[in-house]
């Protein structure tokens, strides 16, 4: 029975003439007020708390259990929460203007490598390359066939990346853009042999018979030679000009992926023929340099 149902007892007792019914007593021992809190304790593992509350504890000086309200603007959900705490005894105490705690650990940072798995629009690709535009933004590099219908990009991990920002896959190359936002760090790396990585220092054009090897999210680490230079591929949407054709095989989903030689960035994947099942898989990357000049980007460092 609340206190001011008990006061109009009290009332109508005295006008009847009527034995006065004894006010409970609010609590006033700290363990009499920690039963208090542990019944708003109980409330909110029934109900959960609003946001409006930022938290409740024993406050043994006032002899009360203070119940701190925020600043979030409250509904009649949020109001009657409230209410049904301020009674569960006359001890406990509301006051305003105290700021919601948040967790302190710091928000993950995940690293933006080469050859690492990125989604979109329910395909999967690779990451390129790394790069900063001229205001410092983190960007990275892939296949512009991958990103043709634009959207948001996400990492193997499913975490958002950022948004494609330009998509090229026409005669002029096959390259994408894509921004890096909050929770991700832009690396030089690229994966490399087993679980190792190789940092990037900067690019290289490799003539033919020079080694080559590139790294993707379906076959990994592959090496090869570089067969031809300014190969134009007639693909079934239409011809990508200045391709550079090499031996390292690919599959599905390694598109886009870092091309290297040495600690050098040659190219992104484009495509191929065959698999890395049997001899004879070819393929082709489009030239890094032709990007980073078109896009107005450096590689990261």
């Amino acid at each position: 029975m609340g206190r001011r149902v008990l006061l109009l007892l009290v009332v109508a007792a005295a006008l009847l003439g009527a034995p006065v019914p004894a006010l409970a007593a609010p609590a006033e021992t700290p363990a009499e007020l920690g039963k208090v809190k542990e019944s708003i304790d109980a409330l909110a593992e029934q109900r959960s708390a609003p946001t409006a509350v930022s938290a409740w504890w024993v406050d043994v000086t006032s002899r009360s259990v203070v119940l701190a309200l925020n600043t979030t603007p409250r509904d009649a959900r949020d109001s009657g929460w409230v209410d049904e705490a301020r009674a569960v005894d006359p001890a406990v105490r509301v006051i305003d203007g105290v700021a919601a705690p948040t967790p302190r650990a710091d928000p993950p940072v995940y690293d933006v490598v080469g050859g690492d798995a990125i989604r979109i629009t329910g395909r999967r690709c690779s990451v390129g390359f790394s790069a900063t535009a001229a205001s410092g933004a983190q960007r990275l590099v892939t296949a512009g066939h991958c990103t043709q219908r634009g959207g948001e990009v996400a990492g193997a991990n499913n975490v958002p990346i950022g948004p494609v920002r330009s998509s090229v896959f026409d005669r002029t190359g096959d390259w994408s853009v894509v921004d890096v936002g909050p929770g991700w760090r832009a690396t030089p790396s690229v994966a490399a042999e087993g679980s190792s990585t190789r940092s990037i220092t900067g690019t290289a054009t490799a003539p033919v018979g020079a080694a080559v090897c590139r790294s993707g999210s379906t076959t990994g680490w592959r090496c090869g030679t570089v067969t031809a230079v300014d190969v134009t591929a007639n693909y079934a949407a239409g011809p990508v000009q200045g391709l550079v054709l090499t031996t390292a095989c690919s599959e599905g989903g390694d598109s886009g992926g870092p091309f290297v030689s040495g600690s050098s960035a040659l190219g992104v994947l484009s495509g191929g023929t065959g698999d890395c099942t049997t001899a004879g898989g070819t393929s082709l990357y489009q030239p890094i340099d032709e990007v980073l000049r078109a896009e107005g980007l450096a590689l990261a460092s």
